[in-house]
């Protein structure tokens, strides 16, 4: 996808008035390196579950998928999260988010796709499980 940004200058996407799909569901990415994880939200947009773990694949077949699950859930937005280092420094989870945004924009150019900084999500979820007396490694094994 012919974007125009610089990866080193690229800062996740904030919802304004004029992009904003409105009501609807939307699909969150969690682009890994092995695999996908897939969450739907519920027409209002306020409370998203767990929908599908993906393959991640240098096919194209794991965009597919995805493009599959958009259709079926008649998805009128999707969010990428961007797995930014907390310096705000590019890694390799980042380029794989990045070039997945990509792939996915090329598929459905007229679908709003954001990117959305994950940097203090691991920290927050960190801080949750340690508040509900579980620790970070136990509860990563619940994926």
């Amino acid at each position: 996808m012919t974007s125009g940004f610089s990866r080193e200058e690229i800062s996740p996407d904030r919802p304004d008035p004029e992009t904003d799909p409105g009501r609807g569901r939307r699909l969150a990415l969690d682009v890994g390196s092995v695999r996908i994880g897939v969450a739907l939200s519920d027409p209002d947009g306020i409370l998203a579950s767990p929908l599908e773990t993906v393959a991640a694949a240098v096919d194209g077949s794991d965009v597919a998928r995805v493009v599959e699950l958009i259709e079926e859930n008649f998805v009128v937005e999707v969010i990428v999260g961007l797995p930014v280092a907390l310096r705000g420094n590019h890694t390799s989870s980042t380029v794989a988010a990045l070039d997945f945004y990509e792939d996915l924009g090329e598929e459905l150019p007229e679908l709003p796709i954001r990117l959305v900084d994950e940097r203090m999500s691991t920290m927050a979820a960190t801080q949750a499980f340690q508040a509900s007396g579980v620790s970070a490694k136990k509860g990563s094994e619940a994926d």
